[in-house]
């Protein structure tokens, strides 16, 4: 028959003998017979299934089902093709490669592969029920928290975590592999001092089967032994996981020449100190003088009995009242004729207040200390020159006409806990009243004159507040004053509180500073002095005293009284602050003014080359 005269009803057509030399391969594991006629198919709900309203596939997914368990099985179990066995040496080889962890059992990293969990799996399927692939149990339900590896199923890493960092621990010592049975883990002991830690199989090996993975110190550690209790001795390995009371119990060995007991500290002693030239800082006492206690900054966090949020943290000893977190951004305004309040309860990491001086006795001054988080400070100066131009020059002439100097300052503030939210906004409410006058007792109006401390740059400088600006971030939450309790008539609101932000930023602070000398230029003295430099001993005039203009401070407080001879004249300047720059007279006053000490004159002058 010819290949134009060609026909075949599809039922014809040979089947099986499918490979080379007349082999049957058994493919495919599921057949179904070719329907005789057109007129055979069934275009009703048998052959559709209908819908899957509720059932994926609708009413043929049970035969489905049934099949793909069938084709699946058949192809594990073919003895004519080795795609099943390939199959699952390819999951176990990828086990194999898998990273190691505490809870990978011996071999396999991410446990053992059996094909019952793929068919079992796609017997699921349509109830949308998800099987581990790997291990013996794919349900899971023998991943009990043993705390050793569990071979059964799955590896779940948090049935077999104690802690956030685990100790890399040994058992004895000598270059043998050693069975850990806190971990279950095989630990190879090298001598290497590169080598950190090693194990069979995982990403450093090929296909899992060849090689191992090694992780590598980034510096060699095995320099020493130290012993953390009578128990356990933690060797080579002196990374580990200690409670405070362990850090601060630790024991010093006579060979280190430290004292009987390290101090409770972050410092760790990295070798033994030289006396000519120490390993480690200094440090203060961190449980004494930690930075909560230093400057009364508190600890949100800090454990409390929180059953009421109305009336705040309570002590879980008595339910005493555990204060505001933050005592500075709490602490009230006050009035004082005298300075500010002792150290302890206004210390700050850099000082920041203002005090608003009293029109009627300027030795009187209201202060307010704020928890100030600095955005930016700007300090300018500015002097005026007006130019004149005269017939037949091209140039301008200038004549200096005066000097001025402003203040920009913006900062944040926030409030830690309820008690701190109240007093916040009423000294931001003062800062702002002192914009408005002030009127005297005869009704005349006055402005407010104030004193301004930043850290060391002001101290006390007084001046006036040309503008200020409250703004609120976007992102900043909102007090609600929700009571945790229904009220006598009904209401659901906080009396103790107002619904107000938690964070503040003040922008817009322009400070004009009056200054306590006649601004010019700082007049200093000087004296010669022999200096050595590359080109040979060199005689200059170097400063010896600083004068009174100081802009800058470089302050913190104190005073004393000085003369210095200026011009051939005895001059008294008034006090000033003790400082950085030392006393007219050249002197050092409560701190190094980074000086020669003495500036000596020269004994042989000589010149310079």
């Amino acid at each position: 028959m010819s290949i134009v005269e060609l026909q075949t009803d599809l039922k014809s057509l040979r089947y099986g003998k499918d490979r080379p030399g007349g082999g049957d391969s058994g493919q495919p594991y599921i057949v179904t017979d070719i329907p005789g006629e057109i007129g055979e198919l069934n275009f009703g709900l048998g052959s559709t299934g209908f819908t899957d309203f509720l059932l994926r596939g609708g009413t043929l997914v049970a035969k489905r089902t049934v099949n793909d368990v069938s084709r699946l099985a058949k192809m594990f179990i073919d003895t004519k093709s080795l795609n099943g066995i390939f199959f699952t040496a390819k999951q176990l080889m990828l086990s194999r490669s898998n990273v190691e962890t505490q809870a990978s059992p011996i071999a396999f990293n991410n446990g053992i592969y059996l094909p019952t969990s793929t068919v079992a799996q796609a017997g699921v399927n349509a109830l949308g029920i998800h099987l581990n692939k790997q291990g013996i149990d794919p349900t899971g339900l023998t991943n009990l928290a043993t705390g050793i590896p569990n071979i059964l199923t799955q590896p779940k890493y948090s049935n077999v975590l104690d802690s956030r960092v685990i100790p890399l621990k040994k058992l004895g010592d000598g270059g043998n592999r050693l069975w850990d049975l806190t971990q279950g883990k095989i630990h190879k002991d090298s001598s290497n001092p590169k080598i950190l830690y090693e194990y069979g199989g995982g990403p450093g090996s090929i296909l899992g089967t060849i090689g191992r993975t090694r992780i590598d110190r980034v510096s060699n550690t095995r320099g020493g032994e130290r012993s953390v209790s009578s128990t356990g001795r933690f060797k080579y390995y002196n990374v580990a996981t200690m409670t405070y009371s362990q850090i601060a119990n630790i024991k010093s060995t006579a060979s280190q020449r430290m004292n009987a007991k390290i101090g409770p500290s972050f410092t760790t002693l990295l070798n033994i100190p030289n006396k000519k030239k120490s390993n480690i800082s200094k440090t203060l006492n961190y449980p004494k003088y930690n930075i909560e206690k230093r400057v009364n900054l508190g600890n949100p966090g800090k454990i409390g009995n929180k059953s009421s949020y109305v009336i705040g943290k309570l002590n879980p000893v008595d339910n005493s009242s555990m204060g505001p977190a933050d005592g500075l951004n709490a602490l009230p305004i006050y009035e004082s004729n005298t300075g500010v309040i002792e150290n302890n309860i206004k210390n700050d990491l850099v000082k920041f207040r203002i005090g608003v001086i009293d029109n009627d006795d300027p030795k009187k001054k209201t202060y307010i200390h704020f928890r100030a988080f600095i955005n930016g400070m700007s300090d300018s100066y500015s002097s005026k020159w007006s130019g004149t131009q005269f017939v037949g020059r091209g140039e301008e002439l200038y004549r200096y006409g005066g000097f001025s100097r402003s203040v920009s300052l913006s900062w944040t503030m926030a409030a830690q806990s309820k008690e701190e939210l109240i007093p916040m906004y009423q000294k931001l409410n003062y800062l702002a009243s002192t914009i408005a006058p002030d009127y005297s007792s005869k009704g005349y109006m006055r402005g407010n004159l104030i004193s301004l401390t930043v850290g060391g740059w002001f101290f006390e400088q007084p001046g006036f507040i040309e503008g200020i600006s409250y703004d609120i971030p976007d992102d900043s939450p909102w007090e609600i004053a929700l009571n945790d309790t229904i009220g006598p008539s009904g209401s659901f609101s906080d009396d103790s509180v107002k619904e107000m932000p938690h964070r503040i930023e003040v922008s817009g602070f322009k400070f004009t500073p009056i200054q306590n000398f006649v601004p010019q230029i700082q007049k200093n003295s000087y004296a010669k002095s022999i200096y050595k430099t590359q080109a040979g001993d060199v005689e200059e005039k170097f400063v010896q005293a600083y004068g009174p203009q100081r802009y800058i401070m470089i302050s913190n407080g104190g005073d004393s009284t000085n003369s210095l001879n200026v011009s051939g004249s005895s001059t008294t300047f008034p006090k000033i602050l003790n400082d950085n720059y030392g006393n007219y007279d050249g002197t050092q006053t409560g701190g190094n003014n980074y000086l020669p000490v003495p500036p000596l004159p020269p004994s042989t002058p000589k010149k310079n080359p």
